[in-house]
């Protein structure tokens, strides 16, 4: 036909090898790692160490490309991968063991393939967060009685699966909240506003997430540090006679005490919850003087079972002599 040439055996050759480069670079483009890939990638399943995800086969139904494998990575934080393992073709799924309880994880999927013109290893699929399931709440306990705000605040062993948290604060002996709430802000540290100084509280949390509510925590025990008597707190003949207010539901009280306000504090006492005074004669083996400065101060404790919970400390007291002075710390 006129306007057209025949090709000859080499400029045939020449046109199917530029083809063939063409379906490799297209394979190439189509398989480029790290594209936003689903293919059905799902958590199904979780218990409180495993969890389960399933995903699809990203070449079914191709006539061209045949997936021969997947690898899955994993690890704690996200975008970092620590673990792996290889699974055939036919397996699309797989269940993490051995994760720890209400804890978050980073998954990734990648899978290889053939082709009739060379295999590709390491072509993603998709990746994501991966979760056990939540557990009863542990570690609930008070950092800090706030004294003249009256508020308290109390902490928990967070668990990054969780995506809501309720707690709730009760008078001791009492099921009626003084104080609910049910937030997703998943602070370590939680804050209750208009409590009562020298009255005991409860404090208990539980923990959801997208299988459901964990069980209640057992209860943590909140009361303030006891406040040091200043007119009957002394050095006197040779003697420190320390006094303090009572908190209702105490088990028992423990005296500190030290000639450094920061530091060096020696416990010297420990006295039953009837007790609201206690007189010490000597500190390091030392008697104690009246012309010299000492720091006190006094921790109510809690004990419930093998547990014992104590108001912790917020403030210590000076004495020299017969007066003294309250020093608060804020550590």
């Amino acid at each position: 036909m006129e306007g057209t040439r025949r090709l000859t055996g080499g400029g045939r050759a020449i046109l199917t090898a530029l083809a063939a480069a063409l379906v490799l670079c297209t394979a190439a483009l189509v398989l480029a790692p790290e594209k936003a890939y689903a293919y059905g990638f799902k958590q199904t399943a979780a218990t409180k160490d495993s969890a389960t995800i399933t995903w699809e086969d990203p070449n079914a139904g191709s006539s061209f490309y045949t997936t021969t494998g997947y690898t899955v990575q994993w690890g704690e934080e996200y975008g970092k991968v620590t673990k792996s393992v290889t699974l055939p073709a036919t397996q699309k799924n797989f269940t993490f063991t051995g994760l720890k309880p209400g804890t978050k994880y980073y998954a990734k999927v990648t899978y290889s393939c053939r082709t009739s013109y060379g295999a590709y290893d390491s072509q993603y699929l998709a990746s994501g967060d991966i979760a056990s399931r939540v557990v009863t709440p542990t570690g609930v306990k008070q950092t800090k009685w706030w004294y003249y705000a009256r508020s308290v605040e109390f902490t928990w062993n967070k668990q990054t699966a969780a995506d809501k948290v309720e707690y709730k604060v009760c008078k001791n002996g009492s099921s009626k909240a003084v104080a609910k709430d049910s937030t997703a802000y998943l602070s370590t540290n939680f804050s209750v506003p208009k409590v009562k100084n020298n009255v005991m509280y409860t404090v208990q949390m539980r923990v959801h997430d997208q299988w459901g509510w964990s069980g209640w925590s057992k209860k943590a025990y909140l009361f303030t540090q006891p406040m040091v008597n200043a007119k009957k707190t002394k050095v006197k003949g040779n003697k420190l006679t320390v006094t303090w207010g009572k908190i209702k539901g105490a088990t028992s009280y423990t005296v500190y005490v030290s000639t450094k306000e920061k530091k060096g504090y020696k416990k010297l006492a420990t006295v039953k919850s009837s007790k609201s005074s206690v007189t010490l004669k000597k500190l390091k083996g030392k008697k104690f003087s009246p012309k010299k400065n000492y720091y006190v101060y006094v921790v109510a404790n809690k004990k419930v079972g093998k547990t014992t919970y104590t108001s912790g400390k917020h403030y210590s007291y000076k004495v020299k002599g017969a007066r003294g002075q309250l020093r608060w710390t804020f550590d």
